[in-house]
């Protein structure tokens, strides 16, 4: 299958520092993604990150819940994902102004997927986002471009030595040219932005985050929020790190909910006419 590639101007990073503790609704889109790790205080600790990319949709790596073997890691009835925190441990309240606890539905993953390959996943929540100014949706690429520019990342760290829990910041990320992303790598790199910096994307809580850039020329582009051109897929220590490339697989993200929807209803109309 061959590929269109648009060639697009120089991105640039919006916040213009290199990184950036932020602050609630700063990055509307971005959701943690827990598991229960203490029952008896009913402590949960974020594993991976994802992006919020429609009323009940967020897009993540696929391989922060299965195995190549398509297998779960971890029961989805123990998985919460939140929208409006900054913290990767917290308790689940009974209300919350800001905070919104969703229990994942669904996980769909690509067909071929085989870690770090289509490495995508879009989780189905159980309840509709309230979109508001500190839980909101974020547009994804339509177009394949190759970039040449700085784009934001998401980092976790420590703000106390004797902490355990991270914070959210953003960090600004160079994307790094393909074919010298390959050499390195000494592996096909079509399917993936590659990163220059990543020291400090080194915690794995990072996977599944959203690599967003401004002044893309993508249709999608949003003048403020910017637009998702890849999710964090494999995070290296000293050499380029891999973001899945959200414009190849833009029809999927979008149609992969609605298509297995539409083959149940059919199966349940077959069924309901063979009795």
């Amino acid at each position: 299958m061959q590929l269109k590639v648009f060639q697009a101007p120089t991105v640039i990073l919006k916040s213009g520092v290199y990184t950036k503790k932020i602050t609630l609704g700063t990055l509307a889109h971005h959701v943690f993604i827990y598991r229960l790790y203490d029952k008896w205080k009913l402590d949960y600790r974020a594993f991976c990150t994802g992006s919020i990319v429609s009323d009940d949709r967020v897009l993540t790596s696929a391989h922060c819940f299965y195995t190549n073997r398509k297998r779960l890691k971890r029961s989805l009835d123990k998985i919460r994902v939140v929208g409006g925190i900054l913290h990767t441990i917290a308790q689940q309240p009974l209300s919350h102004d800001v905070q919104q606890w969703r229990n994942p539905k669904h996980v769909y993953t690509q067909r071929f997927y085989r870690f770090p390959a289509y490495n995508l996943a879009v989780v189905e929540v159980n309840k509709k986002w309230e979109l508001n100014q500190f839980v909101n949706k974020i547009p994804y690429s339509l177009k394949n471009y190759n970039f040449d520019g700085v784009c934001m990342g998401v980092l976790l760290k420590t703000t106390k030595s004797w902490s355990i829990d991270k914070s959210l910041f953003t960090v600004d990320l160079k994307v790094h040219n393909q074919r010298s992303c390959e050499r390195q790598l000494l592996r096909s790199c079509w399917q993936y932005y590659c990163t220059e910096f990543d020291g400090a994307l080194a915690a794995t809580e990072a996977e599944g985050g959203g690599l967003v850039c401004f002044g893309t020329g993508d249709p999608a582009e949003d003048e403020k929020k910017g637009v998702l051109v890849g999710v964090t897929s494999l995070i290296n220590r000293n050499l380029p790190s891999l973001h899945v490339r959200t414009g190849i697989f833009h029809k999927w993200v979008t149609d992969t909910s609605s298509t297995l929807k539409f083959h149940t209803n059919i199966l349940v109309i077959c069924i309901m006419f063979s009795q």
